[in-house]
């Protein structure tokens, strides 16, 4: 988990799931271990999407069959907290093709349930522009849902399509409360919310410990997640930096 050059972060590392390192999974397990601590979250398929391993390079691959079903998901105890980091490798194969609509667009990753009344999701936001995706993090901070983000400009499917990235998902806040989140892709700052007056209720994720691996809302999908690990702080663009450096080659990445 920890080789590359320069070293992955540590500090502050309390989640680590990695499907190249057979101590947190092996082919054909519906188990994912964490590395930091004795927990391991189940991996969950049913009739319209499929979790399976694929082995270049390792990574836990989702289908989403129908635009009208649940999402896979790895279900356990999540470390949140008011300062919190996620970090995931993903790619996906899924083209925008411009989906009809917003709940066509497939998801990237989402914590806690989509329909309660504390969940976040990032999205890959394509309905009706083909050939291109938008970024964008939903967030229902207990009372609507508010917050929608676009960021930088659309990413091309030659850009975003078929290619590993390396995502950052920054928190920061007090007293039970995200105040800020910042998104990162690939090392680059893509987008900021400020919750202002209605910050994010951090200790109150709606639906348990959930975390789905692909399609929001039963957006059709074909996800790889090969990384991911979650830090009890955020993470400053230098230790970004330095874990997209230390995994990029075996992404095939430059």
């Amino acid at each position: 988990m920890y080789y590359g050059t320069p070293p992955i972060v540590t500090n502050g590392l309390v989640l680590a799931l990695d499907a190249s390192n057979t101590l947190s999974y092996v082919s054909g397990s519906s188990v994912w271990n964490n590395m930091i601590s004795a927990s391991s979250f189940s991996i969950t398929s049913n009739s319209t999407s499929t979790a399976s391993f694929q082995s270049n390079p390792p990574a836990i691959y989702v289908t989403q069959s129908t635009s009208a079903g649940t999402q896979a998901s790895i279900t356990g105890t999540f470390p949140f907290s008011e300062n919190l980091a996620i970090e995931l490798w993903y790619k996906t194969d899924t083209t925008g093709s411009g989906f009809a609509n917003q709940l066509e667009s497939p998801g990237i990753i989402q914590i806690g349930n989509y329909n309660s009344n504390a969940s976040l999701t990032l999205w890959d936001w394509s309905a009706q522009i083909p050939g291109s995706h938008r970024i964008q993090t939903y967030v229902n901070n207990g009372t609507t849902w508010s917050h929608i983000n676009t960021g930088l400009a659309s990413i091309s499917d030659a850009n975003w399509v078929n290619k590993y990235h390396h995502i950052i998902m920054n928190f920061s806040g007090s007293s039970g409360k995200w105040d800020t989140y910042n998104l990162y892709i690939d090392s680059v700052l893509w987008s900021t919310i400020n919750f202002g007056a209605t910050p994010f209720p951090s200790s109150s994720i709606g639906g348990g410990n959930i975390l789905a691996m692909t399609g929001a809302a039963g957006g059709s999908a074909r996800n790889s997640y090969s990384v991911l690990k979650v830090y009890n702080r955020t993470l400053s663009i230098t230790e970004i930096a330095q874990n997209y450096n230390a995994l990029k080659t075996r992404f095939g990445l430059t």
